[in-house]
Formats: C-alpha cells, structure tokens, sequence
C-alpha cells in the first residue's frame, strides 16, 4: 500500500520520542511520509528529527508538548492547523501498578486522562476532519491487558478496554466516510516505559517480550483491514483461549495470582 497516497502526506505520532511511538516515527518515515512527532523531551525530538530527515529525506514538524498540561490537545491541534494530517498514531501512554489504593491517586487520574481523555479527544478534533475529506486513518494503542481485568494493574487496564472499545467502535463508524481506524493491542513489549517498571519481574509470568520493530510493522498492516490487531503468535493463542474457554471471573483471578507473584521479591 502506498501510505502516501492513501493518508497524505503528514503523520502524526503522540509519544514519538521512545518506544512504541519512535518506532512508528521510522517505520512510517521509510515509507515516505512527512511527519509531526510530538513528546516532551526536546533533546530527543531534535536528535530523532534529525536523523529520519537525513535517512529518509522527509519532513518532520517537532512538538514539544506535556499532553497531560491544560489544553494540550488544542494546542496540538492549532499547533498543526497549516498541515493536512492524514494519519495518527495514538502511541502516547503511561501505566502504574501495585495495590490500587496504595498508588498516589494524581498518577491514577493521570493514566486515565494520558490513556483515554486524550485520545479521544484527538481522535474527535482530527476525525472529524479526515471524515470531512472522506480520506484518514486514526491508530489506537491498546494493551492485550486491555482484553480482561488485570489485578494490580487495574486502572492500567481499564484504560487500555476503553482504548480498545472506542477504536473498534470508531472503525465501524468512520469506514463509511472512507476512515481507516484500528486498534492495537501489543504484549509485553520491549520499551523503556517496561524497562523503568520497578518491583515486577515478568519472567514470572506466561508471556514472552516483543522488540517494537515487529509490533509496528504488524500494527502498520493491519491499519485498513482490521478493526484490532494483536502481534505475537503466543499473544494471539492467549487472547483466544481467554476468550472462548476461560470465564472472565477465572482469568481476573488467574491474572491476579500470576502479577502478585510476580511483584514478590
């Protein structure tokens, strides 16, 4: 698929300066297309910035900006009113765990305005005009955490079922005004946001870590012909067996075992 003629020429990435969201900075600069990287660190704003436009020769268009400030998503969205955004990719996100009411509750309200407040509201603001041209696609990142409720990562999770809920809903909605959306739900994946968790060890627990390079690219096909997609052949088994031979109330508990034995030091 030719990104450029199907979207346009600019993309626009929320968390574009690490992880998930860096990735998707390159794999979509390969492809050709302009770019809008937002994030809150400068220093590596400009040094990714730097380097796709001299690789790829493309344009990038640097946002430094605190998507949990006060009006941060009209800021974005004046901030980018001279450009045609064809595509954007909702990768900005945060997680806290442990014991729900031991966890400061700012971080709490924090995960679900970066995780879901946010991305709504981009969605709302940039939808609306890719529906207007008839031409677009809008990306969610979800969490296969978001596929049941998840004990000690409880708010976490919430989050990323909404994420998954309204990009699935949102698929159905926007197809007819020629808008691609879809949703994906990574496993663990290899980021700097999981290498900083602290008091959990995930080789404790039935999963296996992904490099973002394989995340991306199966996010960046699937973009137009699914409603979500999880990436990883064990990832994808698990979400099936929960879904069909598991009871909800059996997996929340399961998952609750797993992650506080996981947290034991």
């Amino acid at each position: 698929m030719n990104f450029k003629q199907k979207y346009g020429e600019y993309a626009l990435i929320t968390g574009a300066s690490s992880g998930i969201g860096k990735e998707f900075a390159v794999q979509l600069a390969s492809k050709g297309l302009n770019l809008v990287m937002v994030a809150r660190r400068k220093k590596r704003l400009d040094d990714l910035a730097l380097k796709l436009e001299s690789q790829y020769k493309i344009k990038v268009r640097k946002i430094e900006l605190d998507l949990l400030a006060e009006n941060a998503t009209k800021e974005l969205v004046a901030a980018t009113n001279d450009l045609e955004i064809g595509l954007i990719i909702l990768s900005a996100g945060m997680e806290i765990h442990g014991d729900f009411i031991k966890n400061d509750l700012q971080k709490e309200t924090d995960v679900i305005k970066l995780n879901t407040i946010i991305p709504m509201q981009l969605a709302h603001s940039f939808g609306k005009k890719m529906t207007n041209r008839k031409k677009g696609g809008i990306l969610f990142v979800s969490s296969t955490f978001g596929h049941q409720s998840v004990p000690y990562f409880a708010n976490y999770a919430a989050t990323k079922a909404y994420i998954l809920s309204i990009g699935q809903a949102l698929n159905y909605e926007f197809k007819k005004s020629g808008v691609d959306v879809t949703v994906l739900s990574p496993g663990l994946t290899r980021t700097e946001m999981v290498d900083k968790m602290q008091g959990i060890d995930f080789k404790k627990m039935p999963i296996f870590e992904m490099s973002v390079v394989p995340v991306v690219k199966k996010a960046i096909n699937s973009l137009g012909k699914k409603q979500a997609t999880i990436p990883g052949a064990w990832n994808i088994f698990m979400d099936i067996m929960g879904k069909f031979t598991t009871p909800r109330w059996m997996l929340t508990n399961m998952f609750g075992f797993l992650v506080a034995r996981a947290m034991k030091k």
